[in-house]
């Protein structure tokens, strides 16, 4: 793996520092979109694509119509969190693009690790967790440009810090970062780290090495070997989490025998949980 500094103490400041994202964003040639407030990081480099044809980073103080998987609302209040989105050009089949949140949230989940000494671990296939709970999620949507590449919106947010009124408004167990890593945090050192191994990994990505990823997957599966309820087609279906297949589909292992899902939800009651 690859080596990921360490961040020293936060410097708490209200607002992202525009020459360091500028800088972040040149280092990897991108455009920067850099908003106070926004309806959607993801729209941000997707609009972006559909007038200048050109990749970007949208990072942003707060969205007022954040989306999470199935086209929920994301909590995105302007607390000091991180809502981004990279938008990126890239050659990869349709059958394997579900794995580049895999991928992502293996990558978001070791640059917490080192930098911050956060247990981050992975909800299949795009929430983050600390102790959990909550800790961020990713949303990858896509449009076709040429042949089989594509232009992908790869957004993340995370929690950083979450006041006693973000938490009544989000309505189920959430964590923050700087409550799993025990420091403050600071954005601007903290943000170029995870760019840096998220693009790092998306560059590395290798559709045909499947088994790989699952490997990898399974250091950071929060559920591995545990008893989970999926929600599928509206059935709901008990067995024990196996990890993911070479092709990212959820394993589960239920009395009828191993079942591969690529498009479901893990539901977890109190009583299921083993790990």
């Amino acid at each position: 793996g690859r080596a990921v500094p360490r961040l020293a103490r936060a410097r708490m400041k209200a607002g992202f520092d525009p020459a360091l994202l500028r800088a972040a964003a040149e280092r990897h040639g991108l455009d920067l979109i850099h908003r106070q407030t926004t309806a959607s990081t993801n729209a941000d480099v997707l609009t972006h694509y559909e007038s200048r044809g050109r990749a970007a980073l949208a990072v942003s103080e707060m969205q007022t119509a954040g989306r999470g998987r199935r086209g929920r609302q994301w909590h995105s209040p302007a607390s000091g969190n991180i809502y981004c989105t990279l938008g990126l050009f890239k050659t990869v089949p349709a059958e394997c693009q579900a794995m580049l949140s895999i991928v992502t949230g293996i990558a978001l989940c070791r640059a917490l690790r080192r930098a911050c000494g956060a247990e981050a671990t992975l909800k299949w296939p795009n929430d983050l967790l600390a102790g959990g709970r909550k800790l961020g999620g990713i949303l990858i949507e896509s449009r076709a440009h040429a042949d089989s590449e594509y232009f992908f919106a790869i957004g993340f947010g995370l929690n950083l810090r979450l006041a006693a009124n973000d938490l009544m408004q989000i309505g189920r167990p959430a964590a923050s970062l700087e409550e799993a890593a025990d420091r403050p945090i600071g954005r601007d050192e903290l943000l170029p780290v995870l760019l840096d191994e998220v693009l790092y990994a998306l560059d590395r990505f290798d559709p045909a090495d499947g088994g790989g990823l699952a490997v990898e997957f399974a250091r950071y599966d929060a559920f591995h070997d545990c008893e989970i309820d999926v929600l599928a087609g509206g059935e709901r279906i008990r067995g024990i989490s196996r990890g993911i297949a070479d092709d990212g589909q959820l394993r589960l292992e239920t009395g009828q025998g191993l079942q591969l899902f690529a498009a479901a939800e893990i539901s977890l009651d109190p009583e299921s949980v083993c790990c």
